[in-house]
């Protein structure tokens, strides 16, 4: 099979731009550490989103704003009684996450994925 144009994952990006000789500092943007990628591709993918469109489907737009309420209660205090409690892994990814993504501007990121999740649909060929 021939691909006219093939497509690089950022992570590929990089590791071209490491192979031409340049330094992380010259690239435009350090990425993201890739396990905070692949949580978020597993939210999107991997059932929560499906739950949350079910929601919404079923109960409808009221009852989907109820829910973001509870689960903005559920992990405004971790740890405590009826909130979300951390395992030792979610703590060593959260340190890790933090350290790797110090000066991300969170909302560009966001915006950068939408971009993403766009031309992933327009590849796919979806309407």
């Amino acid at each position: 099979m021939v691909y006219e144009k093939i497509q690089y994952s950022k992570e590929w990006k990089v590791l071209k731009e490491l192979s031409k000789g340049q330094g992380l500092e010259e690239l435009k943007q350090v990425q993201i550490d890739a396990s905070l990628n692949r949580k978020i591709n597993w939210f999107l993918y991997g059932g929560a989103s499906g739950v949350i469109s079910m929601i919404k489907e079923v109960y409808g737009d009221r009852a989907l704003k109820e829910f973001y309420q509870f689960l903005d209660y559920f992990v405004s205090d971790p740890d405590t009684w009826g909130h979300y409690y951390h395992s030792d892994k979610i703590n060593a990814d959260t340190k890790t996450i933090a350290d790797a993504t110090q000066n991300l501007d969170f909302k560009e990121y966001l915006k950068g994925l939408k971009k993403e999740l766009i031309e992933q649909d327009k590849q796919k060929g979806r309407d």
